[in-house]
């Protein structure tokens, strides 16, 4: 990894929203703008997870129904999910929400919140 991206996003990687009609929802999608239908889960909670692509994209467009997470999340890649987070965990314009962690299918994760717009960003990397 060189320096220069060392704490820097590669590109957003998916975004997840709720709706409260998936099927519709997923519909509206598949045969207006051409989302192609990547997975369909149930998630713990009971709710439906559904993951979208389109024609281009490499970023993953996830509808769900949990009545539980309605704010919308922001996947983002990056080299190193530790060297991102050690590059920024003293940067008082970020409150970090979950340090990084191991992912059980490879990889890590951490969460953390902007303070400038309150916006919460998914890192996800290895």
């Amino acid at each position: 990894m060189t320096s220069s991206s060392k704490g820097k996003i590669k590109f957003i990687q998916a975004v997840s929203l709720f709706t409260p009609n998936l099927d519709f929802s997923v519909d509206f999608y598949k045969n207006t703008f051409g989302a192609i239908e990547l997975f369909r889960s149930q998630q713990t909670n009971g709710s439906n997870m559904v993951g979208l692509s389109f024609t281009d994209g490499n970023t993953e467009f996830v509808l769900h129904d949990s009545e539980e997470w309605k704010e919308p999340d922001i996947e983002v890649l990056v080299e190193d999910v530790r060297d991102f987070y050690n590059t920024h965990k003293e940067n008082e314009n970020i409150h970090w929400i979950q340090p990084p962690i191991e992912k059980p299918y490879g990889g890590h994760l951490a969460v953390m919140r902007t303070i400038a717009d309150d916006i919460v960003l998914i890192i996800v990397g290895p």
